[in-house]
């Protein structure tokens, strides 16, 4: 055996090599995968808390892809299985045994995708610190958990007739949010008037709310006014009297309060609606104003915080900031007039940019096959018009060309060489004829 090992011993060290090398091979592909390993294997293995959540359905739930368990956005676990038991699917999953104490029995369990591809991630919210913590391997039930809800479900729980209208919505909302017929700029205008509206609002539900604990204190004080006039019924008698006699009065005018009573029943209907929608407003401002009461008890003391800080800017503010002001109002004036123009050129030039890059695109787009693009013909036309030039010099390539040269123009060149020496060498280089050698012009 010995020396068999002996006379292999390069086969047998590369066979240990190529073992070596697969396996951690095969520990960084489960790690990239973040495959998580039972506890009985060595080393890499370990002990996680499992967790089990019944589900109407877990469409695009795939154990083994990674698809993890998440608490506030925290991966704490993956899931591990799924099948089917009465009906329902049962989702099993593995979460770090660090985390399992923060899931309580009151938790939930949320089947939501992390991607357009439906890449599922179930939402745990752990419940609250006053319930007990979940054991291992307890079950949620179908009533604390949610499956992914699809747009198609949403728009098939919907009539014919409601469907139309959302496509008419949908299309007239892109046709009103249009940027290339300005309709952003005249939403941006009358969002900016809500504001007024807004304010006015506010001014009303103040005296609204104050006035639901007005008309609260002048019931408490009927009340009490009743129960004074009950210990008085003498002296309510003597009052009976003497309303009998100022009734008197009233039946000699009884034309006048006719007509009063005929418009009484329209002035109690148009009241008792308006205190219906006070009523309304004031019991759902009343929570809100009972909120802000630790704001408010907190501001005088952040104000007086503040003083120093309002004392130190005072300077600043009225001996650099307002003079800065006052000299750069006119060029904000002027400045607005001009961003108003550049609003209005910006979609058009929107738009041509939008379309010299679908110019662009069509110039470089490479179709599939052995067609090219019109970019591979650019270097193939610089290539040709190169074959224009057949004289070349250390300045490159040269256009070829005659040129024409009578006994005026020589005579003429002749002179201009004489007056400049460096316009003489040029001629000598080039062979120009002298009139002399030109035919003709030696007669």
């Amino acid at each position: 055996m010995r020396r068999a090992i002996r006379g292999h011993r390069r086969d047998l060290l590369a066979i240990v090599g190529l073992l070596l090398a697969g396996i951690f091979a095969v520990t960084v592909i489960l790690i990239n995968q973040r495959a998580s390993l039972p506890s009985w294997v060595p080393l890499i293995g370990t002990d996680r808390f499992e967790l089990r959540g019944d589900f109407s359905t877990a469409q695009a739930v795939t154990p083994g892809q990674g698809q993890s368990v998440d608490i506030a956005g925290i991966r704490v676990g993956e899931v591990t299985g799924v099948e089917l038991e009465n009906g329902h699917a049962v989702v099993t999953m593995e979460v770090d045994n660090k985390y399992a104490p923060l899931i309580h029995t009151d938790a939930s369990l949320l089947l939501r995708p992390k991607t357009g591809l439906n890449d599922m991630v179930v939402e745990v919210d752990p419940g609250t610190q006053s319930a007990p913590r979940m054991t291992e391997g307890t079950t949620v039930p179908l009533a604390s958990t949610l499956p992914n809800v699809q747009p198609d479900q949403i728009l098939a729980s919907l009539d014919a007739d409601t469907q139309q209208f959302l496509k008419l919505l949908l299309s007239n909302g892109a046709e009103a949010l249009d940027p290339a017929k300005g309709r952003d700029v005249e939403l941006s205008n009358a969002l900016r008037r809500l504001d007024p509206l807004a304010r006015d609002v506010a001014r009303i539900s103040g005296p609204l709310a104050a006035r639901r604990h007005n008309i609260a204190d002048a019931i408490h004080n009927f009340q009490l006014l009743s129960t004074e006039l009950g210990n008085k019924d003498r002296d309510l008698v003597d009052f009976i009297g003497s309303s009998n006699a100022a009734l008197q009065h009233f039946a000699r005018e009884a034309g006048s309060i006719r007509a009063a009573v005929r418009e009484l029943p329209a002035t109690l209907q148009q009241t008792h609606g308006a205190l219906t929608s006070a009523n309304e407003l004031a019991l759902q401002s009343g929570p809100a104003l009972k909120k802000l009461i630790p704001g408010a008890a907190a501001t005088p003391s952040a104000l007086r915080a503040l003083r120093s800080l309002f004392e130190q800017t005072v300077a600043p503010i009225q001996n650099q900031i307002r003079p800065f002001t006052v000299q750069v109002r006119q060029s904000v004036t002027d400045l607005t007039g001009a961003s108003q123009g550049l609003g209005n050129t910006a979609p058009p030039l929107k738009l041509a940019f939008a379309r010299l890059n679908q110019a662009l695109n069509a110039a470089t787009y490479n179709p599939a096959g052995q067609d090219e693009s019109y970019l591979f013909y650019v270097p193939w036309l610089n290539h040709d018009t190169n074959l224009l030039d057949t004289l070349q010099d250390a300045h490159g390539p040269l256009r070829r060309g005659l040129v024409q040269e009578s006994c005026v123009t020589s005579q003429l060149a002749q002179g201009t060489f004489a007056a400049s020496p460096f316009l003489n060498t040029l001629a000598q280089l080039t062979a120009l004829p002298n009139p002399p050698d030109l035919p003709g012009c030696g007669l």
